[in-house]
C-alpha cells in the first residue's frame, strides 16, 4: 500500500488503514523520545562505593574527570567512570573545584590514568564522585 502524500486519500488503501498507519507513526514517535530523553546510566551510578580494587582500594562512580592532585601540583588526570580510591581525608580551607552547586573539602586517594608528577598518585575532589553531599564524605570508602 502507498499512501498520498498530499493528503487527498490513499492509493491501494482505505482511509481507516491511513489512520491506523498514522496513530502507529505517532506512537512509534513517542516511544522514540521516550527513550531519547532517558538519561543513559541514570541509574547505573551507585552511591558512594563498593567492592574491592587494587591497592585495598574500592570502586566509586566519578561523573566527571578532573586533576589528580598532589602538594598543590597536578600529578595526573582521572577519566570519567568507575575507578578505584584508596581512602579519602576532609582537608578544611582546601575546597574542591567547584561542580555546579556541589562544594566540598573532602578528597580521595588515588592514582590518575595520565600520569603528569608523583607518578599519578595524589587527591581527587569528592564533589565529582556519585553519592556524595556537600561537605561530606563518600558512602563506602574509608578515611586515610
Amino acid at each position: 500500500m502507498v499512501v498520498s502524500t498530499n493528503g487527498g486519500g490513499t492509493t491501494g488503501g482505505t482511509p481507516t488503514m491511513k489512520r491506523m498507519l498514522a496513530s502507529l507513526g505517532a506512537a512509534a514517535v513517542l516511544a522514540t523520545g521516550a527513550v531519547a530523553l532517558t538519561p543513559t546510566g541514570a541509574s547505573a551510578a551507585p552511591n558512594g562505593c563498593w567492592g574491592s580494587g587494587p591497592n585495598n582500594s574500592r570502586y566509586c562512580h566519578n561523573y566527571q574527570g578532573g586533576n589528580v592532585m598532589f602538594n598543590g601540583n597536578v600529578a595526573g588526570w582521572l577519566n570519567a567512570g568507575d575507578n578505584w580510591f584508596v581512602c579519602q581525608k576532609k582537608f578544611p580551607g582546601q575546597e574542591n573545584p567547584p561542580v555546579g552547586d556541589a562544594r566540598n573539602d573532602w578528597w580521595l586517594w588515588t592514582q590518575a590514568d595520565t600520569n603528569v608528577s608523583n607518578g599519578g598518585w595524589g587527591w581527587f575532589p569528592a564533589n565529582k564522585v556519585s553519592g556524595g553531599v556537600n561537605y561530606g564524605a563518600i558512602p563506602g570508602l574509608r578515611t586515610c
